[in-house]
């Protein structure tokens, strides 16, 4: 029978630097088809969005006896996809975690997060939203489902507002697209302003499929994108990441910004001495929310 609670990174990848936690994905598929995207590489028909069968029966099951620790939902799929609104299998799975005292990290890319306020100021949770980029014309072409960047900062501040603690991965900085340090700061100052409380950033790691999407529609950038993952790049555990060196330069940029603003910093898998948040994933910051209010 399947079994839905799973630790997360069971393959011990050598720059995660996570504490120990679970992780779930109500769904299966994405629909935000955002051009760097890596599930593309290991599940079938990645852009279309199916609900797991017999989800909340076997995840309660799961919980019912699992050790208490974070919960991180979702790593693959968006929790929120637009038959969420109807189907309200991410719903009932916060539901299950409140009743089950298991705290949550909530990944998302969708503004629908705002619905379930109820139950996340009632819990422990964290919703970290994605924001690769706020230029919206720029945001379509690498993220051409997922709702726009000004609808998931408006999330912000509404969850702010309620006492939940919010973290922005601003991910991925892919070089020469989204890495302008003028237009990082403006994004920045924005969230500072939304009330949030970690930045988390990575670099674009490139694997054949998301690279032939990415060059595809920045066709003036392909030359010196194969000249960074595929000449002068790093590989880790088979997969193209940029030379450290760049990648220290990318992110140390973020990282300055971010202490301007006085909002703690991560990296997500880069192995670098960047970080000034107690954990990377933000999960120092799970408490209970009805305390907050």
């Amino acid at each position: 029978m399947a079994r839905y609670l799973h630790i997360f990174d069971p393959w011990n990848f050598p720059l995660c630097t996570c504490p120990k936690k679970y992780s779930i994905d109500p769904y299966t598929g994405c629909e935000h088809r955002c051009l760097y995207c890596y599930i593309s590489s290991y599940i079938k028909d990645p852009w279309r969005v199916r609900p797991k069968k017999d989800f909340l029966r076997l995840l309660e099951r799961d919980l019912k006896n699992a050790p208490k620790l974070p919960v991180s939902m979702s790593n693959s799929s968006d929790p929120y996809p637009k038959m969420e609104k109807s189907a309200k299998i991410t719903r009932g799975t916060l539901n299950l975690l409140k009743k089950y005292d298991f705290p949550v990290l909530v990944l998302t890319k969708s503004d629908l997060v705002t619905r379930d306020l109820d139950i996340l100021s009632s819990m422990k949770a964290v919703v970290s939203l994605t924001i690769t980029t706020a230029d919206e014309n720029l945001a379509r072409k690498l993220e051409p489902f997922a709702p726009p960047p000004e609808r998931r900062i408006r999330a912000l501040y509404e969850l702010s507002s309620h006492g939940i603690p919010t973290i922005v991965r601003i991910d991925p900085i892919i070089p020469g697209i989204n890495d302008s340090p003028h237009e990082i700061e403006d994004l920045v100052r924005e969230l500072a302003g939304a009330g949030i409380r970690q930045i988390i950033a990575s670099t674009y790691k490139a694997k054949p499929d998301n690279f032939k999407r990415l060059i595809h529609v920045f066709r003036d950038r392909e030359e010196k994108l194969r000249e960074i993952y595929y000449r002068n790049n790093e590989m880790i555990r088979g997969i193209r990441y940029a030379p450290r060196d760049l990648r220290m330069s990318l992110l140390g940029t973020v990282k300055r910004i971010a202490d301007r603003y006085s909002i703690p910093f991560s990296v997500c898998r880069e192995g670098l001495p960047l970080n000034t948040a107690p954990t990377c994933d933000g999960s120092h910051l799970l408490h209970n929310n009805k305390d907050q209010v």
